[in-house]
């Protein structure tokens, strides 16, 4: 530990700095450049020390810092899970206190649900300039009732603070405070795509599959002898 603050005196780069970059961290586990203000300075500071910030934290936590250039923006996951991609309740420990057990569902379908809204919504580029993605709040939840059987938190509270935790990993911007407007829209940010991986989509996709087979399907067995017959002749 000792040399990595002998390597930030060498870098100029401030220990007060270099605490915040951390807290900011461990706190919400994303830090982007997007968010301007103090954080644009804070992330500048930390691609200039992200060898320091990923050897002091993956010390002292189970953790893996993560660098994405598109948005620019670093991401910190458990490092038992080995890749990026969905936060697991089971490890978030902050969640357990902020929320109910009962949003922890909530927030992976969302999540779910904004990332193939964001791979839509791409195809047909409607993004803006810094690759930000609107859809009405009305349509997201018709969305997620039509793709997953699944609808928001059936509580105010519920639904604040699950939109509060979608937020909080940088996976949207909403005006919480207009979440019972019907004209309420939702911003899908790209920083989306470093905490919904690809993997993610067909882990859900094939479970929900597999949920809609009826029981005691068996899923027929290729013939062993069997030829590929090219369509295209000579």
């Amino acid at each position: 530990m000792q040399d990595i603050d002998v390597r930030l005196r060498a870098k100029g780069i401030r220990q007060e700095d270099f605490r915040a970059i951390c807290a900011i961290l461990l706190s919400r586990g994303l830090l982007t450049r997007a968010d301007g203000g103090d954080a644009l300075r804070l992330y500048d500071v930390a691609a200039r020390c992200e060898a320091e910030i990923s050897e002091y934290l993956s010390y002292a936590f189970p953790v893996v810092l993560t660098n994405a250039t598109r948005p620019p923006h670093f991401r910190l996951v458990p490092s038992r899970h080995g890749t990026v991609g969905l936060p697991d309740p089971e490890d978030d420990l902050e969640a357990r206190r902020e929320i109910r057990p009962a949003v922890f569902q909530a927030l992976a379908v969302a999540l779910l649900g904004l990332r193939m809204l964001y791979d839509d919504q791409l195809l047909e580029k409607r993004v803006d300039s810094a690759g930000r993605i609107t859809v009405k709040l009305t349509d997201f939840v018709l969305f997620l009732n039509t793709t997953f059987g699944f609808g928001l938190p059936a509580t105010t509270t519920d639904r604040r603070a699950l939109f509060m935790k979608l937020k909080k990993h940088g996976a949207i911007d909403i005006r919480i405070d207009e979440l019972g407007d019907e004209d309420a829209v939702i911003v899908i940010r790209p920083e989306i795509l470093t905490l919904v991986l690809d993997q993610n989509i067909r882990n859900a996709q094939a479970t929900f599959e597999q949920s809609r087979k009826p029981a005691g399907h068996v899923e027929p067995q290729p013939i062993a002898s069997a030829t590929i017959i090219p369509l295209e002749r000579s």
